[in-house]
């Protein structure tokens, strides 16, 4: 055999091989899409089912006047919330854990030597508003936000930081200028939209809560029920054996929900306009 016909036999095997690999890797394409089609088509399945659900919710809340059912539904939405926002976080950004801990740790660092916090910042990451005057309180809650536009909720307990839950803190502001993101025993968190910079929290008897406003990110350190009954568990020297069973028997998050329902709310703009006024927790349901 010539040479030239060498060539094109080695040219024809080539392009089998091609081809070859070529069907190969289109057959495992259409399978991908096909699974990425059904996935997505049962995502909005049950979207649409989640959402049925929760107007169910909000039309048995609604004839029954049911403060409880309010309370729980408040609840799960913030859980889910929460557990979407971080496994975007994980996607997007698989590192961002070690992250949050290294910039918790220069945040308590500077806070435990009375150097200012607001400075302190980590591979992007930044101090928003915190519920609790201190992270070392029984409960405190640290809202970060990152250069790249991701934020962050870090819970801290007893000077420690517990757990932390990542993802963007943007928010639909279309029905009001401001969005809470969580409800604790001491208080209440969130953003506000572009152009509000300040916000008051009203409890029923007219007390006014001003709020921590740092970069969009607000937070309000509130008395609330929960909160109350340990403090006078402590004025009256009780043992740690007496504030355990209230601790773990009873569930105050739905009586903090419960309580923050019937607080109001006054956002401002920077000339002190007020940009809006109303319940704290209408937008929920």
């Amino acid at each position: 055999m010539t040479t030239s016909g060498e060539a094109r036999l080695e040219a024809k095997a080539q392009s089998k091989e091609i081809m070859a690999r070529l069907q190969a890797v289109g057959e495992t394409y259409l399978a991908a899409e096909a699974k990425r089609v059904a996935a997505e088509a049962e995502l909005v399945q049950v979207a649409k089912d989640l959402e049925a659900t929760l107007d169910e919710a909000d039309l048995a809340i609604e004839a029954n006047q049911d403060v409880q059912l309010m309370a729980e539904v408040q609840a799960f939405t913030d859980t889910l919330r929460a557990a979407r926002d971080h496994q975007t976080a994980e996607v997007e950004r698989p590192d961002w854990r070690a992250e949050i801990r290294a910039f918790a740790e220069a945040y308590q660092a500077a806070e435990a030597n009375g150097l200012p916090v607001e400075t302190i910042s980590h591979a992007g990451w930044h101090p928003g508003a915190r519920i609790g005057a201190h992270t070392a309180v029984a409960h405190s809650i640290l809202l970060a936000y990152n250069d790249s536009g991701n934020g962050a909720m870090l819970i801290f307990e007893d000077g420690y930081l517990d757990s932390f839950v990542g993802g963007g803190l943007g928010s639909d502001f279309t029905a009001r200028p401001f969005a809470v993101k969580t409800v604790i025993e001491s208080g209440l968190c969130g953003v506000l939209a572009p152009g509000a910079e300040k916000l008051e929290v009203i409890s029923e008897n007219g007390t006014v809560f001003a709020a921590d406003v740092v970069a969009h990110t607000f937070a309000v350190t509130v008395d609330l029920p929960g909160e109350r009954r340990l403090n006078q568990l402590r004025r009256a020297y009780a043992a740690p054996d007496d504030e355990v069973p209230f601790v773990f028997e009873s569930d105050n998050r739905g009586e903090n929900y419960e309580t923050m329902d019937r607080f109001s709310v006054r956002v401002y703009d920077n000339d002190d306009v007020l940009l809006y006024t109303g319940p704290v927790l209408a937008d929920q349901f």
